[in-house]
């Protein structure tokens, strides 16, 4: 095994876990980790996640400066492993969508108290199959997603909405492109939505989607011990909002792209890290929708991996800036400026004989 693809071994795995920070567009938190079959052997992953964001504002939260955005955990565990020599696959469990979004019960002495808490997970089968004599290969998967007990409120007076766990279907279809000499890999995946009706009480039911998707990433080495890495994820959320039977939607979600590049490098046989840069633009500076308080994001993140013959260990940290917005309701206007969140990441990798 050359020096490329030993780097890329120890690297990927910090990458994956920083950029996919608690702040995508829509209610996406983390996405499916289609990298790892392109890592070599029969692995076990296991990753934790802490966000805790800060977004405050002159109005909603003038009382009691407490963020908006509560602090959000997320954990996942995945399985890799070769079929042949041509053909790899990989089971994961993740959670791709949540909300921990809390307004105070009162604002101005008016009762509020709106909130979206939701919660999810997803189980996924994904395999890769190599052509021969080619660098190219086909990837294909399928998952389950399953939106767990939730509770939203979006008016005082109809109090708080709890919807029953319910589950849908997706798949995923795409190409991939590797040159071993140096390090490229190249995958490019498309996973089309999932709409789940899900049983709420006073209203009846509920409508909660996952957008599709379109997502290219990509590794090459670029110097002796170096990685380049970046990805582009795009998610159509103007048509995967929140809906309500006899409300509608309840969520004004834009589509929206977001761009990472990042930098690995190998200090020794044993350590490794990386830096990297992740944008996501904003859609408006102005709002009426109390479940969307920022207006675009940019995370930096810092990651470090220590490796052994039979483990790697891997620790990250981020940094997000949330755009100003201004957003009017019948409350009034409140100005949620120079708003912000940290990360802090784990991932544990066994190597299995």
């Amino acid at each position: 095994m050359n020096w490329l693809w030993i780097i890329f071994s120890k690297i990927i795995f910090i990458a994956l876990f920083l950029y996919t920070n608690a702040f995508a567009g829509g209610l996406e938190v983390s996405r499916q980790n289609n990298m790892i079959l392109f890592s070599d052997g029969k692995t076990v992953n296991f990753s934790t996640r802490q966000t805790s964001s800060t977004v405050t504002d002159n109005l909603y939260t003038s009382l009691d400066s407490q963020s908006i955005i509560k602090k959000l955990n997320l954990m996942s565990a995945a399985f890799k492993s070769d079929y042949s020599e041509n053909i790899s696959y990989a089971f994961e469990m993740y959670e791709p969508m949540a909300s921990t979004l809390q307004y105070p019960a009162t604002i101005g002495g008016v009762p509020a108290g709106q909130k979206a808490l939701l919660r999810s997970q997803a189980l996924s089968l994904t395999g890769k199959y190599n052509l021969s004599n080619s660098g190219f290969g086909i990837v294909a998967g399928a998952r389950q997603l399953t939106i767990k007990r939730s509770t939203l409120n979006i008016s005082p007076a109809q109090g708080d909405l709890v919807t029953t766990p319910d589950s849908g279907i997706g798949y995923m279809a795409g190409v991939s492109y590797e040159r071993p000499e140096i390090a490229l890999k190249v995958l490019l995946t498309q996973s089309p939505g999932i709409d789940i009706v899900v049983p709420t009480t006073v209203v009846g039911s509920g409508t909660v989607s996952q957008p599709s998707f379109t997502t290219l990433e990509f590794e090459t080495g670029i110097a002796n011990n170096t990685l380049l890495f970046g990805s582009m994820h795009q998610g159509e959320h103007a048509s995967a909002q929140v809906k309500l039977n006899g409300i509608g939607a309840i969520s004004s979600f834009t589509d929206g792209e977001k761009y990472n590049i990042g930098v690995g490098r190998k200090f020794n046989d044993s350590l490794s890290g990386s830096l990297s840069y992740t944008t996501e633009a904003g859609s408006s500076a102005t709002g009426t929708s109390l479940l969307s308080p920022t207006n675009g994001t940019d995370t930096y993140a810092l990651g470090i991996n220590y490796s052994t013959e039979t483990v790697d260990i891997a620790f990250g940290y981020a940094m997000s800036s949330f755009g100003d917005k201004a957003v009017t309701t019948a409350y009034g206007t409140g100005n949620f400026t120079n708003n912000d969140a940290t990360t802090t990441g784990l991932r544990i990798k066994f190597k299995l004989p």
